[in-house]
């Protein structure tokens, strides 16, 4: 006689009612542009409040049962949802939404279709691009008050620089002041999303830069703004928003390293700036 089966372990009553409400609200699909239909399948969820920032998504065998397609078609999905920011994978824990998810999916969908289809390296160099004349802008534009949020953030730069989360946090609000110092609106929404969707990659693959060295890269770029430098600006902006030293290019796949062909000899040294009154130690 063979060995009694085991009964299946069953989930909490909790957990079933929440799968019941996702198959509701999932629904049926069309064949065509599947990849799409799935995205905004699961965007809804979130959108409509079935699914909230930091709730895990049912495993991918799940979900290709609700919605009648190969785990290969939802694996496609969950992978551009990633490159969206809307995803955090977890390892041996599954896909959670991001504390950003709700604000991305909320921008038109024809603003996010493009973002769907790149690689985060394709958007790390539109990002870059953005930044370094983000900064040029800033150089000759920024107004007193303006020159001061950046300084703020600089300086909580330094005083959280044993804590790699308030960094970041700070860090991201530095791009943000210098954007807003450019007086481009575009700047600002760009670079607010792009930065959005990068950060979760950020946090979870360590820089090739210590946050020292981070924090003095940080410096000089408000040193060229402040001493009105648009040039300089751009050009340590370009050194601090890098691909030799970040996060994207950790497989080397042909697609990604052409990326890394410009960056292949170093800038022109940058001209001495002088020291920044807010900097001295």
């Amino acid at each position: 006689m063979g060995r009694p089966q085991r009964p299946a372990k069953q989930a909490p009553s909790s957990d079933l009612r929440k799968l019941s409400r996702i198959a509701e609200q999932l629904g049926t699909i069309h064949r065509e542009g599947l990849t799409e239909q799935l995205v905004q399948k699961l965007a809804n969820l979130v959108l409509r409040g079935v699914l909230s920032p930091g709730d895990s998504l049912p495993p991918e065998r799940e979900l290709a049962q609700m919605l009648s397609v190969s785990r290969s078609s939802i694996r496609q999905a969950l992978k551009a949802m990633q490159v969206m920011g809307v995803l955090e994978v977890r390892q041996g824990s599954g896909n959670y939404l991001t504390r950003d998810a709700k604000e991305i999916l909320s921008v038109p969908a024809q603003v996010l279709v493009p973002l769907r289809g790149l690689s985060q390296a394709e958007l790390f160099e539109v990002r870059r691009a953005l930044e370094a004349e983000s900064a040029a802008s800033a150089a000759d534009r920024a107004t007193a008050t303006d020159l001061e949020n950046i300084r703020q953030e600089v300086e909580g730069m330094r005083a959280s620089i044993g804590d790699q989360f308030a960094y970041r946090t700070h860090d991201l609000a530095f791009h943000q002041a210098i954007a807003a110092a450019a007086g481009n609106r575009f700047f600002v929404w760009f670079l607010d999303l792009a930065n959005k969707v990068l950060y979760q990659a950020l946090l979870s693959r360590p820089s090739r830069a210590s946050l020292p060295n981070s924090l003095k890269e940080h410096e000089n770029i408000l040193r060229a703004i402040e001493a009105r430098d648009s040039a300089a600006a751009r050009l340590e902006m370009l050194r601090h928003v890098s691909y030799q030293k970040y996060y994207m290019l950790d497989q080397k796949s042909p697609a990604d390293v052409r990326f890394l062909a410009y960056e292949s000899a170093p800038p022109n040294p940058a001209p001495e700036l002088p020291e920044s009154h807010t900097l001295k130690p």
